[in-house]
């Protein structure tokens, strides 16, 4: 996700600044870009959302087992886990299927 950022930073300043700059990141996404087909930019993006989701939701996931800590055994921990990576994976998908125009 680090060395990302600049790419996430460029997403973000062309999807705000005008309706010009949004057409040109739309096209990106389209038709491509720096040599690059459109569906390996949707791609870097998927999977900067799977990234971005995991790390939300493991996060919050350890702030209450933080909090919890006497509720917290092997078990537990597997449980969780599994639920991060379920969770994330159903979001990207979800997600997913709106960056590529299935609905």
């Amino acid at each position: 996700m680090f060395f990302l950022m600049p790419f996430i930073i460029w997403m973000f300043d062309n999807s705000v600044s005008s309706e010009i700059s949004f057409l040109k990141f739309k096209a990106a996404f389209n038709d491509g870009m720096l040599g690059l087909p459109g569906f390996i930019w949707k791609l870097v993006a998927l999977g900067l959302i799977w990234a971005s989701l995991h790390h939300f939701i493991a996060g919050i996931r350890h702030l209450w087992m933080d909090t919890h800590h006497h509720h917290v055994s092997k078990d537990f921990g597997r449980q969780t886990a599994a639920t991060v990576l379920v969770l994330t994976l159903g979001l990207t998908a979800v997600l997913g299927a709106k960056l590529f125009g299935l609905y």
